[in-house]
């Protein structure tokens, strides 16, 4: 399984919340191309840092860019606000 993959997955079983959320900054931040403190990978246990490694690696070769691009989706919405139906009503 690739990692964009797995951090998605990481994200639905909503395991171990502050470390995902590590793993997404690095994910926003490389589609983003914006900066990346390094020293929040070492932060994090081993198993997340090697999903992060893993995704740095695919990244850099654009390896499953349909997995990166469901991931990336995800976050999107994620952080967007949540719009109420009432608020998309015109009036």
């Amino acid at each position: 399984m690739n990692a964009a993959k797995k951090i998605r997955r990481l994200i639905d079983s909503g395991e171990n919340p502050e470390q995902v959320q590590v793993l997404k900054q690095l994910a926003i931040a490389l589609q983003m191309k914006e900066s990346f403190s390094i020293d929040k990978l070492y932060q994090i246990d081993q198993r997340y840092f090697d999903v992060a490694m893993d995704l740095l690696k695919e990244w850099r070769f654009d390896h499953h860019i349909a997995s990166r691009s469901k991931l990336i989706d995800l976050l999107i919405v994620e952080a967007l606000p949540a719009v109420t139906p009432a608020e998309t009503q015109t009036a």
